[in-house]
């Protein structure tokens, strides 16, 4: 940690969660600047230098947050060991697997530095830094300790690795198993015409639900994060093989959150998803077509 023990933060990927969280901190008075490496181009942030490599930024850096994707984790761990070194803390806030975490800390923790574990427990849009996370790892509370200041909603889950991606992992099966659930159901009830009277059904059925609302928002999302969320889906089907259970539902959400990624609602609407699934089948009609 920097001897003015106010850390210095790097981030490894710097496409949707790692923006949101940096620009939290730094508006929460975090001392800037925060290093940043991302493959591709992204808008400037203020406060956020870009570095050119991964050996840079670590180089740079107290803190180094990897922010890529559950395919990349363990792969940008491997690189930035190498130039790990004692006293530094590398923290995962990927969406992998109790088992590539585990991978992860037997990269990391020979080199001296110190592994810790992230679950991010909720959507980063709109709580960015203040998203609940479940940390694990000896310098968890360290962590918590230095960038409570700042804002992070961090709790601290013990030391066993694989923990708190076993409770993202198991939470994914509902709420990615729902939103592959309620894609086919629009695409079905909505080319009838008959989706508000099927969402009004079910909100009386169960009580306190709103199922025309939860779809707006879950059908939004999974248009443009679709591929993210069914391999997240995927990682969650892995795990179950690993415990000997044959992942049925999670195997075929899984590809129908993919499916609605290939017809470029991303490049399309960017991080501003649509808010009305209806919106969402109009335009996949069209797509349909061409």
């Amino acid at each position: 940690m920097a001897a003015s023990n106010t850390p210095r933060l790097g981030f490894i990927g710097f496409g949707e969660a790692g923006p949101l969280i940096a620009k939290g901190l730094l508006a929460a008075g975090l001392p800037g600047p925060i290093a940043a490496r991302d493959i591709r181009e992204r808008p400037a942030v203020e406060g956020v230098e870009m570095t050119g490599g991964i050996a840079e930024l670590v180089g740079r850096s107290d803190i180094v947050l990897s922010t890529v994707t559950a395919t990349e984790a363990l792969e940008v761990a491997e690189e930035a060991a190498q130039t790990l070194k004692p006293g530094q803390i590398y923290m995962d806030l990927n969406s992998t697997s109790p088992m590539v975490k585990q991978k992860i800390a037997e990269v990391i923790n020979p080199t001296g530095a110190r592994f810790v574990e992230i679950a991010i427990m909720d959507g980063v849009p709109g709580r960015n830094e203040k998203v609940p996370m479940l940390l694990v790892g000896q310098a968890a509370k360290e962590v918590i300790e230095v960038l409570t200041p700042y804002g992070v909603n961090m709790r601290e889950f013990g030391t066993e690795y694989g923990r708190a991606a076993a409770t993202k992992m198991f939470r994914s099966v509902l709420v990615k198993g729902l939103e592959a659930l309620l894609q086919e159901c629009v695409l079905g009830a909505e080319t009838y015409g008959v989706a508000d009277e099927v969402f009004q059904s079910m909100n009386r059925s169960y009580a306190g639900k709103n199922f025309d609302e939860l779809a707006h928002f879950l059908i939004g999302r999974t248009a443009i994060h679709g591929a993210r969320r069914g391999h997240e889906l995927e990682e969650v089907a892995d795990t179950l093989r690993a415990l000997g259970y044959e992942p049925f539902m999670c195997d075929a959400g899984a590809k129908r959150l993919a499916w609605l990624s290939q017809f470029g609602f991303k490049e399309k609407y960017g991080d501003d998803a649509p808010e009305d699934y209806r919106e969402v089948f109009a335009e996949l009609q069209k797509r349909r077509k061409t």
